[in-house]
């Protein structure tokens, strides 16, 4: 499931993945990478189908509730 696709400015297509993950205490920057870690696998495929031809393409995580953005790698 897509989020959000869009392509901005530049032609850059961005592919974002919305998480509503809770952090409940520790490191905020480790829950990230975790959750990262986690996504990364769903997300890489939902933008290869989305975007197969595009050149310039991302993609991301985004954390509404924890006002945070982690791009993919």
């Amino acid at each position: 499931m897509i989020d959000r696709c869009f392509v901005d400015e530049a032609g850059t297509r961005w592919v974002i993945d919305y998480k509503t993950s809770r952090h409940e205490g520790g490191s905020l920057e480790s829950f990230l990478e975790q959750e990262m870690q986690r996504y990364q696998g769903q997300l890489r495929v939902t933008w290869r189908w989305r975007a197969p031809s595009d050149r310039n393409r991302y993609g991301g995580l985004y954390f509404p509730l924890l006002g945070a953005f982690r791009e993919l790698t």
